[in-house]
């Protein structure tokens, strides 16, 4: 029996009402050609709403105008490309747990391995089974669902409920300041001690963003986890220095005795960057950018968003241009 004949529904609508900011439920498809037509069509007739960008320059940007609920792209066309539209994706506090499913013209392991550490969900090898795709990116899509409700490693709210706290607020007209908070030289950390340990440093700074809050925030101010080492608290103006203050301190404090004694000592660990170069990495670090209503008018969360992810690159780029980096916040002081 064909393929395309066989019956099978997908709950697209309990995936709907789970994902209610963000409908109808698109897929984005990056350099596809004709002869992919067969499973766009499949999907697109089990309810997604299908999108082909006509332009190929700039997609990153494409993709940030409209965020869609999950990405399909095709590796063999984008290439090396794709490989950086994923990484930046899965760093963006507004992409992160948008599905990105891989195309593959044939196995390639190293290629594979690639996206896969990326951050990208899932990945098919062609021919492309439709009912497989669908059954991927149905999953991804529901596992994804999961991690914005809560984080599995924290326990922290995820990124639905972090979107719910700041619409509300802004809606309300409270007073709200957003604090991103990231980690410097994770990576390095990572690939030098393994995954387990650095879950544990990912522990610690959720505990730490816990007791900063609690000792020196408001009765309703809240801390989210919207994956890896990315973490937004949504506080009162009055309380962003007191808070962020004691995140820095604590860590600064904390975190060098996560590494093996010789390197706690120089302060340094030897590991290859993202082009596979040997370099000394220092001990991490966590940047805070801050973003507030106080002097000016925000009225979207994905609008404040951006601006607390702009701040906390400056942030960022100050401790990595430090000769003895220290972990720093920044507030945003613009008014427009």
């Amino acid at each position: 029996m064909a393929e395309a004949s066989i019956p099978y529904t997908y709950d697209l609508a309990a995936l709907k009402q789970s994902q209610s900011l963000k409908k109808p439920l698109t897929l984005l498809a990056l350099g596809m050609g004709e002869n992919d037509s067969d499973y766009l069509n499949y999907l697109s007739d089990l309810g997604y709403v299908i999108e082909r960008p006509k332009k190929v320059r700039r997609l990153y940007d494409q993709i940030l105008a409209q965020i869609p609920n999950v990405l399909l792209i095709n590796i063999d066309t984008l290439k090396d490309e794709a490989i950086e539209i994923i990484r930046k994706l899965k760093e963006n506090p507004l992409t992160y747990t948008s599905p990105i499913i891989i195309v593959l013209g044939e196995h390639e392991l190293m290629r594979e391995i690639l996206v896969l550490e990326a951050g990208a969900e899932d990945f098919v090898v062609k021919p492309v089974s439709p009912r497989i795709l669908a059954a991927r990116i149905h999953t991804s899509m529901r596992r994804n669902v999961r991690l914005q409700v809560s984080n599995p490693l924290t326990g922290l709210p995820g990124a639905l409920c972090v979107e719910e706290q700041v619409t509300r607020r802004l809606d309300e007209k409270v007073s709200t300041a957003m604090c991103y908070a990231d980690l410097d030289y994770f990576k390095a950390f990572n690939d030098t001690y393994g995954y387990s340990r650095g879950d544990n440093v990912i522990r610690i700074l959720a505990t730490i963003l816990h007791e900063a809050i609690t000792m020196h925030g408001s009765e309703n101010d809240f801390v989210g986890h919207i994956g890896g080492d990315d973490f937004i608290m949504i506080v009162r103006h009055e309380c962003v220095e007191p808070i962020c203050a004691y995140i820095c301190q604590s860590f600064d404090a904390l975190i060098p005795f996560q590494y093996d004694e010789e390197d706690m000592r120089v302060g340094y660990i030897t590991s290859k960057n993202r082009q596979g170069e040997e370099m000394r990495f220092p001990l991490m670090t966590v940047s805070i950018g801050v973003v507030t209503n106080e002097r000016r008018v925000i009225e979207s969360y994905l609008y404040m968003t951006e601006l607390a992810a702009k701040m906390k690159e400056f942030a960022k780029s100050i401790v990595k241009s430090a000769s003895e980096p220290k972990s720093i916040f920044r507030v945003d002081q613009r008014i427009n």
